[in-house]
C-alpha cells in the first residue's frame, strides 16, 4: 500500500512539470514553423576598376654595368725626374691639358750636340761638293788621274748621307724633349697620381703615372637571353631603342639613353648574348663599374586593353578575374593576359572595354556574391586585412621576374 502512494506521488509531480513547462511558458520552445527566417547575405566592400585602353610599353629588365668608353694609362716616354705636376687626383681634365712637366736639361744638352754636329758636318759636305767640281774640270783637261775624282765624289756622297743622320738626331732630340711635358689625349677624370715632383721615371716603368677615365658619354653593358634576340632584333629594325640606367636606391628619374650594340654571336656557356647602351651622362650620374638597373624598350602597344595587375588571379584553370555584373555581383572571368607592365595586365582575351573588375577584396569573394565599392585608402589598416592584402587569397597574381619582358 506505501509503495502504491509513492507511485502516485511521483506520477502527480511529473504532471505538474508538464504542466508548468508547456501551459504556464508557451513560448518558450515555439514550433519550427514559428522560428525565424535566416537573414539575406550581406555586400562585400571591395575596390573596382574599369578596363580601359591605354598605351602600355613593352620592356625588358636586367642588370648591367656602366664601362667608359676610353681608358688611357699615361706613360713616360722617356727617362727623366718628374718638376711639377699640374693636377689634383679626381680632377676633371680637358684634353690638351698639361699634367706632367718633366726634367729637359739633359735633352736639350742632346738636342744641341746634334744641332753642332750638324753644323759641323755640313760645312765638311760643303768643302766636299767643291772639291768634286774642281776635280771634274782638271778631269776634263786630263790634269787629274780618274781615280782621285772617284774619291772625291764619295767623300761628297758619305757626308751628305752624315748630314742627313744629324738632322735625323735633331728630330730624335726635339721629339723628346716634347715628351717631358706629358698633356691629356682626351677628356676624362684622374685616378690615383703614382708620382710626386722628384720622382724618377722610365719609359719602360709598368705603372702609370696617372690613369684617364672617360666620363661622359659612357656606355652599360647587359646581357640579353638568346629567347629574347629575335624580338630585339625586330625591334631594332624598326629604329633605336630606347635604355634607361639607374643605380640601386636612387630615387631620381633613370637615365636615359640608346641600344647601340649587340654582339656578333651567343655566348653558348650562358645562353645571353652582351648588348651595349651608350648615355650621354652629362651629369656624371653613372660612374665606371657601376651595377646598375638596365630596362630596354622594345615597343609600345599604343591601344591596349588593361587592368590594374592586382585585378588578375590565377586559379586552376589560369587567370581569371572577378568581374562585377549589372546587379552587383560579381562573376569568375577566365583570361587571356599579354604581359604585365608598370603595375597593369594587358589583356588579350576575356574582357571588354568599360567592364568593372574587382582589385581588392577578392580573398572573401565567390561567384554570385553581392559587393559594393569602398574607397581603398580608407579601408587601409581597417579589418579585413585578408581582402586587403593583395596576393593572400589564392590564386595571387605574380609580378614577372627581374630579367624578363614587361
Amino acid at each position: 500500500m506505501r509503495r502504491l502512494l509513492i507511485g502516485v506521488a511521483l506520477v502527480a509531480l511529473v504532471a505538474a512539470g508538464g504542466y508548468w513547462r508547456f501551459g504556464s511558458h508557451p513560448d518558450a520552445n515555439p514550433p519550427p514553423a514559428a522560428a525565424a527566417k535566416p537573414a539575406g547575405r550581406s555586400a562585400v566592400p571591395v575596390v573596382m576598376k574599369p578596363a580601359a585602353r591605354q598605351a602600355v610599353p613593352e620592356r625588358f629588365s636586367t642588370v648591367g654595368s656602366a664601362q667608359p668608353l676610353a681608358t688611357v694609362a699615361v706613360r713616360a716616354r722617356v727617362d727623366s725626374v718628374v718638376d711639377a705636376v699640374h693636377f689634383t687626383e679626381g680632377q676633371e681634365v680637358r684634353r690638351g691639358d698639361l699634367l706632367f712637366t718633366l726634367d729637359d736639361r739633359s735633352l736639350k744638352a742632346q738636342l744641341r750636340l746634334a744641332e753642332a754636329n750638324l753644323e759641323r758636318d755640313t760645312a765638311q759636305w760643303d768643302k766636299a761638293k767643291g772639291d768634286v767640281a774642281r776635280y771634274s774640270e782638271l778631269l776634263k783637261r786630263a790634269a787629274v788621274a780618274r781615280q782621285q775624282y772617284d774619291a772625291a765624289v764619295a767623300a761628297a756622297d758619305g757626308l751628305e748621307a752624315t748630314v742627313k743622320a744629324d738632322q735625323a738626331a735633331i728630330d730624335s732630340a726635339r721629339i723628346a724633349l716634347g715628351y717631358t711635358r706629358i698633356f691629356s689625349p682626351m677628356d676624362g677624370r684622374t685616378g690615383t697620381v703614382a708620382v710626386k715632383p722628384g720622382s724618377s721615371v722610365r719609359a719602360a716603368d709598368a705603372t702609370p703615372l696617372v690613369s684617364l677615365t672617360q666620363l661622359r658619354p659612357i656606355q652599360v653593358a647587359f646581357y640579353i637571353p638568346e629567347r629574347h634576340l629575335s624580338g630585339v632584333r625586330e625591334a631594332m629594325a624598326g629604329g633605336t631603342l630606347a635604355v634607361t640606367a639607374r643605380a640601386p636606391g636612387d630615387t631620381r628619374p633613370p637615365a636615359e639613353g640608346a641600344l647601340t650594340f649587340i654582339d656578333s654571336q651567343v655566348d653558348q656557356q650562358t645562353g645571353t648574348v652582351l648588348a651595349k647602351g651608350t648615355f650621354a651622362n652629362a651629369d656624371t650620374r653613372l660612374w665606371p663599374g657601376q651595377f646598375v638597373d638596365v630596362v630596354l624598350t622594345l615597343r609600345i602597344d599604343a591601344d591596349a586593353l588593361t587592368v590594374p595587375s592586382a585585378a588578375v588571379q590565377t586559379g586552376q584553370q589560369g587567370p581569371f578575374a572577378y568581374v562585377v555584373t549589372p546587379d552587383k555581383t560579381v562573376e569568375m572571368r577566365p583570361l587571356s593576359v599579354t604581359r604585365y607592365a608598370d603595375g597593369l595586365a594587358v589583356i588579350a582575351k576575356g574582357l571588354n572595354e568599360g567592364e568593372t573588375v574587382v582589385t581588392d577584396g577578392q580573398s572573401r569573394l565567390f561567384p554570385g556574391a553581392p559587393v559594393t565599392s569602398r574607397d581603398a585608402a580608407q579601408d587601409k589598416g581597417a579589418g579585413d586585412k585578408g581582402a586587403g592584402d593583395k596576393g593572400a587569397g589564392p590564386g595571387a597574381a605574380a609580378a614577372p621576374a627581374k630579367g624578363g619582358v614587361s
